[in-house]
């Protein structure tokens, strides 16, 4: 994919420090600004697929709502790892 979203649950990395992590994608899109915040995980697995993103979230059962959303493969990568929620940022990336 050559563009990201940010999930709402780690919209810190949309910060200026954070761009080393998405130096290889062309654009960056943020829930809240470009998709409604309050948006569904389906609506989210829509947004990627019809803008050709890699979802950035902490949240690690996102990807089941991109299995429904007649996309049959995802894969599924840490980005980083926050000290201070002790938890994992994955990279949701739709393969087919």
């Amino acid at each position: 994919m050559k563009n990201f979203l940010i999930d709402q649950n780690c919209k810190y990395l949309a910060k200026d420090e954070f761009n080393h992590y998405f130096e290889k994608y062309d654009e960056m899109f943020i829930v809240g600004d470009d998709l409604k915040q309050r948006e569904y995980d389906e609506g989210l697995a829509k947004f990627c697929k019809d803008h050709e993103c890699d979802l950035i979230t902490a949240d690690s059962k996102a990807y089941t709502h991109f299995l429904s959303q007649n996309i049959n493969t995802v894969q599924i990568s840490e980005l980083h790892y926050e000290e201070e929620s002790d938890r994992p940022v994955y990279v949701v990336k739709i393969i087919d």
